[in-house]
Parts: C-alpha cells; structure tokens; sequence
C-alpha cells in the first residue's frame, strides 16, 4: 500500500461514512475498480478514525446526554434503537453469504436514493427528538439494522426514517450521527478481534495517514449533511447516487 492509496481509502471512509452515500458500498466498488486492498487491521482503524470524527463533531450533544442521562430521553432512545440494530446484523454477519451482500449493492443504492427523496417531498418535519414515539426510535433501529447491506446508507436510511415519522432533519441528523457510535464501536470491536489473527501488511505511516484522512473527512462530513439538512439541499445526495449505482451494475 502506498500513502496516496491510504489517503485515497482515508478520505472514501471518511466522507461515506457519514454522507448517505453508503461508506460499505463505495469502498466495494473501489476495491472492485482499483483493486486495493487494505486489510483488515487498515479497516479498523480507519473506522477509529471516523469515530473519534463523530464523538468530536456531537461532543456537546453527547456530553449533555451523558451528564442528564435521565432527563435526557437521548440515552433511553439510543439503547432501544441499537437493540435491533445489532441482533438484525448478527443474524445478517451469520446466516447472509459475501457473494450476496455483493450481488445486493445496485438495490442498496437505489433504495438509499429512494428514501432520500421519499423523506425530501413527504415528510413534515415539525417534531422534536422528544416528542417522537417509540415506534419511530424502534423503525430507526430496525433500519440501521437492515443498512449493514453494502448500498444502503446508514446515515441515509436512519435520517430519512426520522424525517418520515415528522421529526425536523437536525435533531434526525443528530440523533443518528450519535447511534452511529455504539455500531462503529462494535464493528472496529468485531474486525478488531478478527485483525488479532491476520498479518499487517500496511506500512505504520500509511496507517497513520489513513486514520487523519478519515477522521478529517469525517468532521467535514458530519457538518456537511448538518448543512444540507438545514439548507434543503437533502435531494441531491439522491441524485448523486445514480452514479455509483450505475458502475456498481458495470462491475456486477
């Protein structure tokens, strides 16, 4: 691996982690177009990368949510949501094969652009994060849980769900920026363990340069979707997914 590939790889996961773009379905097609392949040690820090991203970019929002987590009803929604977050990704992780999680990447993509637009033109996002339901915090997490198919969005999916059930986009945007922190714990956790028992093949800077560019991308990221949220420019991540849903159909 060399420093511009790490960087290349750096920035893709930092900016499609929190974009609803898809961070899994685009370092596919990368993999798939340029054949790079950075390992799984690279991967788990890149994902330590876009973490530290998350917490420094929420840090108020967190730190409020820990220090009041009983009259914060954030805490509370956060561990109901990541319930079926994670039991729909283990049974996904266990019984799903790689061949077709591949094979699904042009409908996760396009479903991501679908509900895009769905929660641009239908939702009347007038609720805050407190007044919403049970039943939008369990939809949210059931979401999160099906977007561990590569072309589905994460941050695409949970925001759009939330808009849906009439939550306004930032608290939306907040809300799932900050359940994205258990699922990339556990997932540099999981990837971590399985790292233990394979041979790092990147060079020490290389993956020193990696987790900057992810963490930097990530931070630009986060308040990018922030921004599009407030300034109604939602739609056009929609419209840039036509792109990789085509060269994901080219590469099939």
């Amino acid at each position: 691996m060399t420093v511009l590939q790490s960087i290349f790889l750096g920035l893709l996961q930092g900016f499609t982690e929190f974009l609803p773009v898809s961070s899994s379905g685009h370092l596919m097609l990368a993999e798939r177009l340029f054949d790079l392949e950075a390992g799984l040690f690279f991967d788990v820090m890149l994902h330590l990368g876009t973490l530290l991203a998350v917490m420094i970019a929420m840090r108020h929002s967190l730190w409020q949510t820990v220090r009041h987590p009983l009259a914060d009803k954030k805490l509370l929604y956060l561990t109901v949501a990541s319930v079926p977050t994670f039991a729909i990704a283990l049974l996904v992780k266990l019984f799903v094969p790689e061949k077709v999680m591949f094979y699904a990447l042009p409908a996760g993509f396009a479903l991501t652009a679908v509900l895009i637009v769905l929660s641009d033109k239908l939702s009347k996002p007038r609720l805050r994060l407190q007044e919403a339901g049970w039943t939008s915090v369990i939809v949210t997490g059931v979401t999160q849980g099906i977007a561990v198919f590569p072309g589905l969005s994460r941050s695409g999916s949970t925001i759009s769900a939330m808009k849906l059930f009439g939550i306004n986009g930032s608290d939306a945007a907040e809300f799932s920026f900050l359940l994205s922190i258990p699922v990339i714990l556990a997932s540099a956790a999981a990837e971590g363990w399985e790292a233990l028992h394979v041979a790092v093949t990147a060079p020490w800077y290389c993956i020193v340069v990696g987790i900057v560019a992810a963490f930097l991308s990530g931070l630009v990221s986060v308040y990018m979707v922030m921004r599009a949220i407030k300034t109604k420019s939602w739609i056009w991540f929609a419209v840039y997914l036509i792109v990789p849903f085509t060269l994901s159909l080219i590469v099939l």
